[in-house]
């Protein structure tokens, strides 16, 4: 089975860890090819730097048609945000060439499960700009009746980058902390209570942060990452049938990866997906990739 998995930069390297350590923990007699893509076409410039919508969906539909073409993914999972808001009005979502999936719906199901559980609790949406100003997850929890007054939608400029270039958490704790006032703001009535929706997978490295952050405001915490579902929506792809089927991966990117952030990630990658790290560590650099 070969299967892709994207996101606008390294935010997702964190589900693909995820599903190596799953397959070591639990072997299957399928052989598996997992391809990370990266979809951001400069360090300095990936999709929320882009000024105009048009741009962002052209520079995503030419990303996904060389994808398919160099890799030909029989499944495609992106795991990024930004890019799963985009993806529906993309020329190459109407192909149909194989199942594409994205991290919006898990994290819908998130949000949607946290307020029925608690409908005294607020949701604060923390997303990238394009995350937020598309308005996906406001107008999607609305349909699963979710009272807007309810519902919090943060932009954190510059968030993801602070946490890729610094895994003591130090420059993210500088940002998340105005970010969280502005947050909280939104809503009429201090709350009380607050979920907390990480709308970035970049943001799952540091969760704590948000936890912390939050709580120096509010009594009640819980953070609502979507990446765990995620990954269990790439294994669900897989035949589970026991065995000992070979592992391999692949790290795709069109620039060299900085080295800030490559000391960064292999803090975060840990030794639970050596696999994803060599693979990381050796990465494949490819600069017409699209």
């Amino acid at each position: 089975m070969s299967i892709g998995i994207t996101d606008s930069g390294l935010g997702g390297l964190s589900i693909l860890a995820d599903v190596e350590a799953h397959l070591r923990m639990h072997p299957i007699r399928e052989d598996v090819e997992l391809f990370y893509l990266n979809a951001a076409p400069e360090d300095e410039y990936a999709y929320n730097s882009m000024p105009t919508r048009e741009e962002k969906l052209n520079t995503f539909d030419r990303f996904l048609l060389s994808a398919a073409e160099r890799y030909e993914p029989e499944f495609l999972f992106i795991a990024c945000n930004t890019l799963s808001v985009l993806y529906s009005e993309t020329r190459f979502s109407r192909r149909g060439l194989f199942p594409v999936l994205g991290i919006v719906d898990p994290g819908v199901q998130k949000m949607v499960h946290a307020y029925r559980r608690d409908p005294d609790t607020r949701l604060i949406i923390f997303g990238t700009e394009t995350t937020i100003e598309e308005g996906t997850y406001f107008r999607r929890l609305r349909e699963f009746d979710v009272p807007g007054e309810k519902i919090a939608q943060q932009i954190c400029p510059g968030l993801a980058d602070a946490i890729s270039n610094d895994s003591s958490g130090l420059l993210a704790m500088q940002r998340l902390g105005e970010y969280i006032s502005t947050a909280l703001e939104q809503f009429p009535k201090k709350p009380s209570k607050v979920s907390a929706f990480l709308g970035c997978t970049h943001y799952a490295y540091q969760s704590d942060l948000f936890r912390k952050g939050l709580l120096a405001h509010v009594d009640e915490v819980r953070i609502l990452n979507p990446n765990p579902s995620a990954r269990d929506i790439i294994l669900a792809s897989l035949d589970h049938t026991p065995g000992n089927g070979s592992l391999s991966v692949e790290f795709v990117t069109r620039y060299p990866i900085p080295e800030i952030e490559m000391e960064s990630l292999q803090q975060y990658l840990g030794v639970l997906a050596p696999t994803t790290l060599a693979a990381f560590q050796s990465y494949t650099h490819i600069p017409d990739l699209f």
